[in-house]
């Protein structure tokens, strides 16, 4: 009986993995473990989400904190593979484009494992993104694809994905929607504040940037004069905000779980984020958002009119602010799918497992 190793690190991983572990879990043609590098680790970033999500513990916790990227990428990768090495009847199962994906994915193939992507096809065409970087190379490296969006289907297809390139290729809509969809939020408000904008900030070139960091900090302290902004903040971005000495006159809040999270988007009037999950999560809410990324990880919010996108500069971020309410959004395009992407992975596995 083949296993089937989920590879997690980070919380959008935690959030997917809980839908589809959920959704894999009556079948007992094939079992599940779960491996967690130990990327986001405090409890906020962490335990947090499997007491929520009700996830089990996961089965080896790495407990990785490296500060360098390149460190933990490759200690990862290392510890992955002996594992692997001694797991040989396993199909590796990873999300999204992070550390803790690229290195899984490495690791799976050197060890001859059959790797799965979930969030496959997602482009920026820019390579000075770490998250880009890590995407091509697990794509190329997958042995089946899954894509959340038509773009990111038709952008594989162009690529030579399913043809030339023998990884299998499935649409299967967007995990994230199945969560938000099935995962109900909190009844009490996160907030007192009866308008709000709630924003988050925690994207690398942002906070590695000084001046990005400070430049999004003003402008939000401006929209703070006339509207509440309140923003759960992520440690990094905390310690930055400390490091650079810039000071926020808006709501600062810890780190919020999902339920609380979805209640906090939910409950606002507009977003303002440089985060790819919660430009989804805000259009599932809803909501208009301001997403402060030059390429953004998912145009086709912005095609819908249901966001626009701005560098991390102070006017830019002011001005994208006061266009959003009069952005003549359509929130009825099924951009992610309909909110049954566990339920086409489970029907996928259990009818291709045994080949992989």
């Amino acid at each position: 009986m083949k296993t089937i190793l989920h590879i997690v690190g980070t919380r959008p991983q935690f959030i997917k993995l809980a839908v589809l572990h959920n959704q894999l879990a009556g079948d007992s043609s094939f079992s599940q473990k779960i491996i967690h590098t130990g990327q986001h680790f405090s409890y906020n970033m962490n335990e947090i989400f499997f007491d929520q999500l009700n996830l089990p513990v996961p089965d080896i916790n790495f407990n990785l904190h490296q500060s360098s990227s390149n460190l933990f990428i490759g200690e990862a990768a290392d510890m992955l593979q002996d594992y692997f090495f001694k797991n040989d009847d396993s199909v590796v199962f990873v999300y999204g484009d992070t550390n803790t994906t690229v290195a899984a994915a490495i690791a799976a193939k050197r060890c001859k494992l059959p790797l799965i992507h979930f969030e496959a096809g997602v482009r920026t065409h820019d390579l000075s993104m770490p998250e880009e970087i890590n995407r091509l190379i697990t794509d190329r490296l997958a042995t089946v694809n899954y894509c959340c969006t038509a773009k990111n289907f038709e952008t594989m297809k162009a690529e030579g994905y399913d043809s030339i390139i023998s990884s299998q290729l499935i649409l299967t809509g967007d995990l994230m929607l199945d969560a938000f969809l099935k995962i109900k939020g909190t009844i009490k408000k996160v907030i007192d504040e009866k308008e709000y904008i709630a924003c988050t900030i925690h994207r690398h070139d942002n906070l590695n940037n000084k001046e990005n960091l400070k430049a999004i900090i003003n402008a939000l302290n401006k929209i703070n004069d006339f509207v509440r902004v309140a923003m759960p903040v992520h440690p990094h971005t905390e310690k930055r905000m400390q490091e650079y000495n810039i000071v926020p006159s808006f709501k600062v809040l810890a780190p919020l779980g999902y339920p609380d999270m979805k209640t906090f988007l939910s409950n606002s009037a507009f977003v303002i984020t440089d985060s790819g999950g919660t430009s989804r999560e805000a259009y599932f809410s809803q909501k208009k958002s301001l997403i402060v990324m030059e390429k953004p990880f998912w145009p086709e919010i912005i095609e819908t009119n249901c966001a626009l996108n701005s560098i991390a500069n102070e006017d830019s971020i002011l001005e994208g602010f006061h266009q959003l309410s009069f952005l003549n959004a359509d929130f009825t395009t099924q951009i992610f799918g309909d909110g049954h992407a566990a339920e086409t992975i489970y029907q996928h596995l259990s009818a291709n497992i045994d080949n992989l």
